[in-house]
């Protein structure tokens, strides 16, 4: 995958000796005098191969010429700190800019930006003229590829373009190669292995470019001498599994790469560098704050003129790049990168809203023996789950056509952190988990022919879709998944009487439903989706549930195993994901979930927010009889239950919902909590409503307080 918009200049090769001081004062020179200097028309850059001064900078006035002289005299008499390695008469390497001057957008209106063969032939000038600090960065590269590559483990360019920075790389890598007691040398030779260089892109026309660019290579090398091998790939960087890596560059690449799907490509980044190795990632970054973000434009905009850009190619090439480049912010990048695995990330470089980052896996410590068994003892290693893993959906694209892009990544990136951390867990637990994800996985997927979803008990399979090996598969885990909560079900002719009857709590709702054809609806709290499986009969567009239970989860995943249904959706989430849907719902189930919240007025304005103008709420809520505007708040737990915060009286529920500024309320149902809703079943081995009610009156728990009432509420934003 290419790179960013990029940088020009109007030579075709900038040929750089380092490590000297000239590196850093060559590019600077040319960045400031080259908005002075009129570029030539459209037509191939010549220039010498020489690495002399004079072959890159632009001829400036006399008296500037003088400037120049007089500070290069000055630098000669002063010693200063060498750029990259050592400077010896054996380490250079080019700074190699090909191709023609960037007129693109000057001859033709706004198309969709892509690296085809026209922009590939224009990139070199088009990247080293439009990105600041473009040569600051590839040297910076080579400081940190020194330091941090491991001898024998291949270097990742990921959107490699023209191959520019692996141009360097590899020079500076032969220059380090040839020094004479160079421990970097010795250590590549006690590894006996070659350093491998990788460059990924998914334009043929970019893969041709950096080919012939790195062609060099392959004409020098003595064909004895194995230790540089290069591997040049056109294939899309999701595809490329990392392997076996300790540095790998990612420049201006990132924020070409779908949303959904860019920590996705960050884990498996993650994943394939050793411990201890480096990501060095560079990215377009917007700010959070919409004002300053005008400003960051503009200067940016300013420095594209001062480049020779015109105000039209700027404006052409702006509009081009509309959903094509979505950049991430700082902290989103930030918080992508920590959940991907790297303990340190690091701003090594900035200029307005272009930073570049050092992201590092971690290390693993050097201790004496005693150390590491103390620490063994103090850190508890959490359970494997290859399974559970298989079954969350890593890149969920549907949530392309439904979040706006600046909220897209944040949204991937939290699903992401709660997957990973699976609810802080026990072990045990964890192992359990993955053994009912193996079995989930072991059953075939099917579009099954027979599903229900217009009667009480939900459905799904007959008996004949399996074979004998397969039945005693789901024998196994069904009964591995209980207690079940939400039915009552029927799999595949297994019966499954649930702990509540969720077919009473539809039946009455059934009554006042809105209009769900066609439509967006959340289920939040949704459970094992049972309720979600309902709505099916009214046919909406999709259905999404949230549910931070990994139990539920896991039944879900093995309703869809089964069905094969496509519009419905569930995400491993808390409640609080639903402020970073905005606008996206038309209706907005709550079911069973306010009590369960510390802060229920702030779950409803994150309900209320995620909603579309005139959408309908439909809520749940365990409270407690009588009109006083109170809420219990028990002590420690209601009804046997433990995570029970506030229960309302109804009017109490009202003014709940006009402080999220909720409208026409209307209450569907009001009634006593009935113990034939909630029991203990085979199937649900739990304690049931009966067993936790005080003996000697009824209308109290067994802790003291009030017998619950159920609520349920119809309103509008």
């Amino acid at each position: 995958m290419p790179k960013e918009q990029p940088m020009s200049n109007a030579i075709s090769m900038l040929m750089v000796a380092i490590p000297s001081a000239i590196m850093a004062s060559l590019c600077t020179s040319y960045l400031l005098s080259s908005h002075h200097k009129a570029l030539p028309k459209d037509e191939p850059n010549q220039s010498s191969s020489s690495s002399s001064k004079e072959s890159t900078s632009p001829p400036p006035n006399q008296d500037r010429e003088k400037e120049e002289n007089e500070e290069e005299e000055d630098e000669e008499e002063q010693p200063h700190h060498h750029l990259g390695p050592e400077n010896t008469p054996e380490l250079q390497y080019q700074l190699n800019l090909r191709g023609k001057v960037d007129r693109i957008y000057q001859h033709h209106g706004p198309k969709p930006f892509e690296f085809d063969s026209e922009v590939v032939s224009v990139f070199d000038d088009m990247v080293s003229r439009s990105v600041p600090l473009y040569c600051e960065v590839i040297d910076l590269a080579i400081y940190w590829f020194e330091r941090y590559y491991q001898p024998g483990t291949k270097v990742y360019d990921l959107g490699c373009s023209t191959g520019t920075t692996l141009d360097v790389l590899v020079r500076a890598t032969k220059a380090m190669m040839m020094k004479k007691d160079s421990k970097w040398k010795e250590e590549q030779d006690d590894a006996k292995t070659c350093c491998t260089f990788v460059g990924v892109d998914n334009s043929q026309a970019m893969v041709a470019a950096c080919q012939e660019k790195l062609k060099w290579v392959a004409d020098q090398d003595d064909k004895e001498d194995n230790s540089i091998m290069i591997d040049i790939r056109c294939d899309d960087i999701l595809n490329v599994g990392i392997q076996d890596a300790s540095f790998v560059i990612m420049n201006y690449t990132l924020q070409f790469v779908p949303v959904v799907r860019r920590q996705e490509l960050l884990h498996s980044i993650s994943k394939g560098l050793h411990p201890g190795g480096i990501l060095l990632l560079s990215e377009k970054v917007r700010t959070a704050c919409s004002e300053l973000q005008e400003t960051c434009t503009w200067i940016y905009e300013d420095f594209k003129e001062r480049r020779k850009y015109t105000k039209r190619e700027i404006a052409r090439k702006k509009e081009a790049l509309m959903n094509v480049l979505i950049p991430f912010t700082e902290g989103e990048l930030r918080d992508a990168l920590s959940s991907a695995g790297f303990e340190n990330v690091e701003i090594v470089a900035k200029w307005n809203n272009f930073t570049t980052f050092v992201a590092r896996k971690k290390a693993p410590v050097l201790s004496d023996d005693k150390s590491i068994a103390r620490s063994q003892k103090k850190i508890s290693v959490k359970q494997v789950t290859p399974h559970l893993d298989a079954l969350f959906d890593m890149c969920p694209v549907y949530l392309n056509d439904y979040v706006e892009p600046k909220l897209l990544g944040t949204v991937c990136t939290q699903r992401m952190q709660y997957f990973a951390e699976k609810g802080a867990m026990s072990n045990d637990t964890l192992e359990t988990f993955d053994e009912i994800a193996r079995m989930i996985q072991q059953l075939p997927k099917l579009s099954s022919k027979t599903l229900v979803v217009d009667q009480p008990v939900l459905t799904m399979g007959d008996p004949d879709e399996l074979t004998a090996e397969q039945m005693d598969v789901l024998h196994q885990c069904v009964n591995a998944l209980k207690p079940w909560k939400k039915g009552p079900l029927c799999i595949f002719g297994t019966h499954i009487d649930t702990e509540w009857r969720s077919d009473f709590k539809w039946e009455r709702l059934q009554q006042s439903l809105p209009n769900l054809k066609d439509k967006v609806v959340c289920d939040l709290g949704c459970g094992n989706g049972y309720f979600m499986y309902r709505m099916l009969e009214y046919s909406p567009k999709l259905v999404l549930g949230v549910d931070p239970n990994l139990h539920a989860w896991l039944e879900f995943h093995l309703f869809q195993r089964i069905s094969g249904v496509e519009n419905i959706k569930f995400e491993y989430m808390r409640g609080d994901i639903m402020a970073s849907f905005p606008g996206m719902f038309d209706v907005v189930f709550c079911l069973g979930v306010l009590y369960h919240t510390p802060d229920p007025i702030t779950m409803l304005k994150d309900i209320h927010k995620s909603m579309k103008g005139k959408s309908t709420l439909i809520v749940d809520c365990q409270g407690i009889p009588g009109d006083d505007d109170i809420a219990l708040f028990p002590k420690k737990r209601y009804t046997n239950m433990k995570g029970v915060y506030f229960l309302p009286t109804l009017n109490t529920l009202r003014s709940w919902l006009q402080r999220a500024n909720f409208r026409c309320i209307e209450v569907i149902f009001n009634e006593e909590l009935s113990t034939d809703e909630q029991r203990s079943t085979e199937w649900a081995p739990v304690r049931s409503l009966e067993e936790s009610l005080d003996p000697a009156d009824k209308t109290k728990t067994v802790e003291g307080y009030p017998r619950a009432h159920r609520f349920y509420v119809k309103c509008m934003k």
